[in-house]
């Protein structure tokens, strides 16, 4: 869904996931992403802090969050 624009359904999908496991770094991280695109940035931070607080090494997450924050003008 992600992938041919269909960031609704990717949402919805990834919340039914994170019902089942709600530590699914992936799941979170790709949260994080769909809502980039979605330009909904308060939100795609906190979805990648969230996969960084069940994954601390995840370089994607740590780049992606920083890439948000600086968006946000929340350069750290």
């Amino acid at each position: 869904n992600y992938m041919i624009g269909r960031y609704q359904d990717s949402l919805d999908a990834i919340d039914r996931v994170l019902a089942l496991e709600p530590r699914h770094f992936g799941a979170l991280s790709g949260k994080g992403l769909v809502l980039v695109a979605l330009e909904r940035w308060e939100e795609a931070a906190a979805a990648f802090q969230a996969a960084l607080a069940v994954d601390p090494q995840m370089p994607g997450a740590q780049e992606n969050l920083t890439a948000v924050q600086h968006i946000m003008g929340q350069d750290i």
